[in-house]
């Protein structure tokens, strides 16, 4: 009879709490057979995301689902003999991070290749590649990623003497830390049978010295790829065993989601084994890699049969990633008009012409696949623009919401656009700072008036556009809590730079509100992946996905935001990081 009794007490706080009764107070619900919550967190600051309740005390989880928010009072009386329960004594709940355009397979592995990310001087590079090797004496070839092109000015290109010089015994390979340029020694060179004579490929680029050897500097992937299929590829286990230490890192940072912008049949096949073992701590959805240099048709075809095949209980690769232009350092970013450091630049090329891509995009869009577009240039962006313009005429706006990544530059006409035709803007919240890129290679190559329109996120918003945040690690740091800081002020974490020294806002005129720079973390990445109705914001019925940090954001000095720590993931009701209560009884 207690027990009945308690259950009715428990229902009329429910119903007298904020005028909001759980959707989940019936257990069939949330998928449960008893009216206890599994988990429940009290005497918080919960930012839910909802504008129908913007904040609460207190969250109860059923399963997988959010059971109840509101009071705390009207949580605990959900709190039975097992429910585990989380004393918030203040701190803020939010929902879940979403990561809208990452590479996690692809960090550093320290036993087989050496991270020189964070390194912005030439000896420290060279010295750390030195170490590299002479500690790894039996690893056929030296390999590494993160090398900034800031180290190598004026010309910003490293050459092959300076890397035999620290690897002479073996064939050494390092990417830059865009991704985008790659660094080889003589005995690479030769592996991959490159000399003076061969030439440049298609969307692609080998540098040269002055006396027509090539230079060790090859730009885009097109030319990175002469060396990289002679190179002992990864294994689906080495992709596996980096996922797992790169995916726990993500989860102590608060993220719940992501978008993996760069999904080769290995990478897919790694994050498949995570999913089918019950290890996968992430909602995972993969971009799978289109190659500009294949045909489009059996690529196509190829992807439709993965999409089968990589779907799983965390997975989707519903996807497709397309290239349309590259990066500063290589000069291959495309604009609409020319570089400011020299006419033989002229404005870039876009990988892949207009008509094709927009039979491809229409394609894609015909078929359910969300596009996602590496589009830097406010020529590459309006090429994206134009073929998803030519999808929507031939099929109808009912597709899927495709993405434009990066968007660096966008012209004035473009930005309705975005909304005109439901393409989300996926941008690097870090990148919107006075970095080396933006503060030295920016103004050489785009002139003043340009620097002074990059990475328009408020213009964007005022245009009604859907905005995502991708931090694109490893390029740059993975950290939302560093990134949304770095949303409102357009500033290094603290104002302050890597040297310690007192910086300046990047175009301060874009900042957003910390509300908009949340929603581009949460809920705008759950509606790109069409899925605003299971997550994003903490309502009753949706998933239990969110973060809880030790300090409430909103309520800290905007450069102290990046201090705040992340205490507890929680992912459909399951941690994923921090301690896990002890169960309690009412």
């Amino acid at each position: 009879m207690r027990q009945y009794l308690v259950i009715a007490t428990a229902v009329v706080l429910l119903l007298s709490d904020a005028g909001r009764l759980a959707r989940a107070a019936s257990p069939a619900a949330v998928g449960t057979a008893t009216p206890w919550a599994d988990l429940v967190l009290v005497d918080g600051v919960v930012h839910t995301g909802d504008p129908q309740q913007t904040t609460a005390e207190a969250i109860a989880v059923m399963g997988e689902r959010i059971a109840y928010v509101g009071t705390s009072a009207g949580a605990r009386a959900l709190i039975g003999p097992m429910t585990r329960v989380v004393e918030l004594n203040g701190r803020a709940m939010l929902p879940g991070f979403q990561d809208s355009h990452v590479h996690p397979a692809v960090i550093p592995d320290p036993e087989r290749a050496v991270d020189l990310h964070g390194l912005t001087r030439r000896d420290e590079i060279l010295e750390r590649i030195r170490n590299f090797a002479a500690t790894h004496p039996t690893l056929p070839w030296i390999l590494g990623d993160g090398w900034d092109e800031v180290a190598f000015l004026p010309s910003g290109q490293p050459n092959r003497r300076d890397l035999g010089a620290v690897v002479p015994d073996r064939p050494a390979y390092l990417t830059n830390n865009s991704g985008h340029e790659g660094w080889a020694n003589s005995r690479a060179l030769a592996a991959a049978n490159i000399g003076r004579d061969t030439p440049d490929p298609v969307n692609g680029r080998i540098e040269h010295d002055a006396d027509g050897e090539p230079s060790g500097a090859l730009q885009e992937a097109a030319a990175m790829e002469r060396v990289e299929r002679v190179i002992p590829p990864p294994t689906v286990e080495d992709y596996r065993r980096t996922l797992t230490a790169a995916l726990r890192t993500m989860n102590a940072q608060g993220i719940t989601a992501l978008e993996e912008a760069m999904a080769t049949p290995e990478i897919a096949a790694a994050y498949r084994a995570l999913d089918i073992s019950d290890r996968l701590p992430m909602r995972v959805h993969l971009c799978l890699a289109h190659r500009a240099e294949d045909p489009d048709e059996p690529q196509i075809r190829r992807f439709t049969a993965e999409r089968r095949a990589l779907s799983g209980r965390r997975m989707k690769a519903d996807c497709v990633k397309v290239f349309l232009d590259g990066a500063y350092g290589s000069h291959t970013v495309a604009l609409l008009e020319p570089y400011a450091d020299g006419p033989q630049y002229g404005r870039g090329e876009i990988f892949i012409a207009q008509q094709r891509l927009n039979r491809l995009i229409t394609r894609l869009d015909r078929l359910g696949f969300r596009a996602h577009f590496h589009a830097q240039g406010d020529a590459a962006v309006r090429t994206a623009l134009d073929a998803v313009a030519a999808a929507r005429h031939a099929n109808g706006d009912h597709g899927p919401m495709h993405t434009v990544a990066h968007v660096n530059l966008v012209a004035a006409s473009d930005l309705p656009r975005f909304r005109a035709l439901r393409v989300a803007a996926n941008m690097s919240p870090l990148w919107s700072r006075q970095d080396p890129w933006e503060r030295v290679f920016a103004p050489r190559l785009f002139g003043a008036t340009r620097v002074g329109q990059l990475f328009p996120t408020r213009q964007l918003l005022e245009n009604d556009a859907l905005l995502v945040w991708g931090s694109d690690w490893p390029v740059t740091d993975v950290s939302p809590i560093e990134g949304l800081e770095t949303a409102v002020t357009r500033r290094y974490a603290g104002g302050r730079d890597p040297e310690a020294q007192e910086d300046l806002p990047l175009n301060a005129a874009e900042s957003l509100t910390l509300a908009e720079a949340i929603a581009a973390y949460t809920v705008n990445g759950a509606r790109l992946q069409g899925e605003a109705a299971e997550r994003g914001t903490l309502t009753s019925g949706k998933l239990a996905d969110f973060v809880v940090l030790d300090r409430d954001p909103y309520a800290v000095p905007a450069l102290s935001i990046h201090a705040a720590r992340v205490e507890l993931t929680v992912l459909g009701g399951a941690i994923v990081h921090g301690a896990a209560p002890a169960a309690t009884g009412p």
